[in-house]
Order: structure tokens, then C-alpha cells, then sequence
């Protein structure tokens, strides 16, 4: 019996190659849509920074297309826009990405310049001491994000040791003292074939992708990634609710609930996912109803974040101060009441129906494939996002209230408050 991204990504109609370098190449050919995407999944993030380089992994990102022995600065994003393509990356905790959308007649040059990029950024020193400035400008209007503060003050809250306690960007003090060769040794560390995976998908013959990535890629040598080890977060189990209140020049108060939960690959991930949208998956949501209808917050959210070895649950709430605490109130209300086992089936069958959509959504075009096929084969094995969305699909309602009560206790969570100076404390 076959799930729905089956039918909509049919396993044999997905080409995998691993080059004998270690690069996971895969190729899908989408008929139509006159597109390809060219997208490079690289095994390295924040998590994989030393303390003593913390940013290093986005400072990365921002130099990759800043030129080759070949390619001067700006001649990469010239040459793909000349092709009709666009370029846009992204750093994360478990890993970087960066992709291409070019025009189908464009594939050929596209993966030439994709594949001088990875292989051979140069890294220059004056063009590094420059963009870091654009970091550093960008590191501080995050600091006046107030949702972003909040969120990663939670992420500390939460942890005693994991490196998902550090203000993911980087500080200023380190951000500007960073050197080329600090820069270089990352990127010759890391960006290795065996710690990336090639996702192509548009108009194309996959197969004749393969021989392409080949003929660009398999000169690449095949080496060793050196990972130094990484803080060990002890176990949660007993330590009690945390909380933690803030006060700064904002004009609405953030207010964060938060849980560790299982990684990715744990059984009852996807069960909590279903928990997380029942909370906060539409207006017909728990949440939506009891605190947005109510003109409790503006905005109310909740999800079950992934990445790598480790998950966090957490609830959302943006409020005027005045109604922050009321907010609280009734988000905590709602958790409490699905770990109770106040979850009916139609509630479960609403989630499913508003789930499907959403990674139905994602896969409509070229792009959305790429990145689902690269982002599940870093984690193990692309055909695994079809399992995992197969077992969301299949929790009913027991298995939500189950999830709910093992991983979102009480005594195991964390309350983040962001309020405003002039308000009293909570």
C-alpha cells in the first residue's frame, strides 16, 4: 500500500547516485514545468561550531558565491541571472543550504557554477572583512526582533550544555574578529562530498543529470569530516518547570511555553507534530479559538522543531501587555487539556486533511522537491519522508493524547516571558 508522497513522488521515478567520492546525487525529472532547481545540502550548521567561532557556519553561507579563482565577486549571481536564475541560501542548526531555479536550457551552466562554488570560494580576506559588516548590521536587527530574542532565550532555557543555548548568529565581538583562515578551515573541513547531498528537479533527464554532477563533481577528492564532539545535554526528567523573564524596548510582550522532545527520527515525532497542529493548525485550532479569537494575542503559534539530535515543542503567544498573562492562561489551558485527552477523532481528521495540504503544498514545485529529497537524504535517507509523513497521517487520537502526556508535562517546561520595561512584572 502505497502513502500519498508516494504517489506524488513515485520511489522510481527519484535517480540516486553516490559518486564514488561520497556526493549523494538526486535527480528527478518533473515534466512541464519548463524549471530545474539545483540544490546543495551541506551537513554543517551551527551545531558544529566551536564556542570560540560561534557564526562561523553563516559567515560561510554569506562568502560561498563571493567568487572563485574563475569567477570574480558578483560574477556568480550575474552569470545565473544571464541564465534566467535566481540564487538564495540559508544556515541552520544542523546544516547549510543553497540552491539555484534556472530556466530547463539553463541546467548545464547552472551546475557548472553551482559546482565551482562548493569547490573552489575563495574566501577572499578584503571581500570577508567587508561582508562582515552586512553580518554584524544583520546580527543586530535580530537583536531587535523581539519574536527572535524570545525564541532562542527559551532555546537557552530549556538546555544546560547543547549548543542550541547561543545566539545562533553570532556576537558582534566574535562575528568581527574572524580571520579567512578561520573561514577556510571550516569550509575545507566541512564541505566535503560525503557530507553533501546534490538535489536536482525540473525538466531534465535525470540520468543525464547524474552523468553532468559527475563530470563536475567527481574530480572532488574523497576526505574525512573532523567533528569535534559536542556538549552532552543531560536527561530532562526531574528538573522541574523553568521560567525566565526579560524586559526591554519593545511594545508587545512575547510569552513562550517550551518542551525538549525527541529528534526527528524518534517514533512519537510525528504524533507531535498532530499535537502541535490540533494546538495551532488553522482557526479551527485549540488555540486559535481560545486565545486569538478572544483578542488575547495578535498571533498565536505552535510546532515541534527537529533538528538533528534533539526536538523542541513550544507555544507561541505575541500580546499586549495588559493581556500577556491571560494569554498564558488559556495556552497552558489547551495543553493541558489535549494531555487530559480532550482530542476527539474529527479533530484528528481535520489535522490530517490540514497537513496534507501543507506538504502537498511544498512539493508543487521544482524547487519544493529538491529541498524535500536533499533535506530527508541528509537525515538518513530521502524515502524516509514519506514514512514519517505516512505515520503523522496514521496517529489518531489516543496517539496524540499518548505524545501530549509522556513529552509535555508540567514539571518539565519552560515559560519565557518578553514584556515591555514599563510593565509590571508577571
Amino acid at each position: 500500500m502505497t502513502g500519498p508522497l508516494d504517489r506524488l513522488l513515485p520511489p522510481a521515478s527519484v535517480a540516486r547516485e553516490v559518486l564514488p567520492n561520497g556526493l549523494r546525487v538526486l535527480a528527478r525529472r518533473k515534466p512541464g514545468c519548463g524549471t530545474v532547481a539545483i540544490v546543495t545540502y551541506v551537513g554543517a550548521g551551527y551545531f558544529d561550531e566551536a564556542d570560540d567561532v560561534s557564526g562561523i557556519a553563516h559567515v560561510l553561507e554569506h562568502m560561498y558565491f563571493k567568487g572563485t579563482p574563475t569567477r570574480g565577486v558578483g560574477e556568480i549571481a550575474k552569470e545565473t541571472k544571464a541564465s534566467g536564475g535566481l540564487l538564495n541560501a540559508a544556515t541552520i542548526y544542523d546544516h547549510t543550504h543553497y540552491y539555484a531555479v534556472l530556466p530547463a536550457r539553463g541546467f548545464e551552466a547552472g551546475l557548472a557554477i553551482q559546482a565551482d562554488a562548493y569547490a573552489h570560494s575563495v574566501i577572499d580576506a578584503g571581500e570577508l572583512a567587508r561582508e562582515l559588516e552586512v553580518i554584524i548590521e544583520e546580527a543586530k536587527r535580530k537583536a531587535d526582533n523581539p519574536s527572535a530574542v524570545a525564541t532562542e532565550t527559551l532555546f537557552a532555557l530549556l538546555h544546560d550544555a547543547h549548543r542550541i543555548r547561543r545566539w545562533r548568529i553570532g556576537r558582534e565581538a566574535v562575528l568581527r574578529g574572524f580571520t579567512r583562515e578561520q573561514v577556510l578551515a571550516f569550509y575545507r573541513n566541512f564541505y566535503r562530498p560525503r557530507n553533501t547531498v546534490l538535489a536536482i528537479v525540473g525538466d531534465v533527464d535525470p540520468a543525464q543529470a547524474i552523468v553532468s554532477v559527475a563530470r563536475h563533481y567527481g574530480q572532488l577528492t574523497d576526505e574525512p569530516v573532523v567533528r569535534a564532539p559536542r556538549p552532552v545535554e543531560p536527561p530532562p526528567a526531574g528538573r522541574g518547570l523553568r521560567y525566565q523573564e526579560l524586559h526591554g524596548d519593545v511594545q508587545q510582550s512575547e510569552v513562550l511555553v517550551g518542551w525538549r522532545t525527541p529528534p526527528l527520527v524518534h517514533d512519537d515525532s510525528p504524533a507531535l507534530d498532530v499535537v502541535a497542529t490540533l494546538l495551532a493548525g488553522g482557526r479551527a485550532s485549540r488555540l486559535y479559538r481560545a486565545v486569538r479569537d478572544r483578542r488575547l494575542a495578535a498571533s498565536v503559534s505552535a510546532w515541534n522543531y527537529t533538528p538533528t539530535e534533539l526536538g523542541i515543542f513550544a507555544v507561541h503567544a505575541t500580546a499586549r501587555p495588559e493581556r500577556a498573562a491571560s494569554a498564558l492562561r488559556a495556552a497552558w489551558d489547551q495543553v493541558r487539556r489535549v494531555c487530559d485527552g480532550e482530542t476527539r477523532e474529527p479533530d484528528v481528521e481535520r489535522v490530517r486533511r490540514v497537513t496534507l495540504a501543507h506538504w502537498l503544498r511544498r512539493l508543487d514545485t521544482a524547487e519544493g522537491q529538491a529541498n524535500h529529497l536533499a533535506a530527508w537524504e541528509l537525515s538518513g535517507g530521502w524515502a524516509a519522508g514519506g514514512a514519517y509523513l505516512d505515520r503523522l497521517l496514521a496517529t489518531d487520537a489516543a496517539g496524540a493524547t499518548d505524545v501530549a502526556r509522556r513529552w509535555l508535562a508540567a514539571d518539565r517546561a519552560a515559560v519565557l516571558v518578553y514584556r515591555p520595561s514599563t510593565q509590571r512584572p508577571f
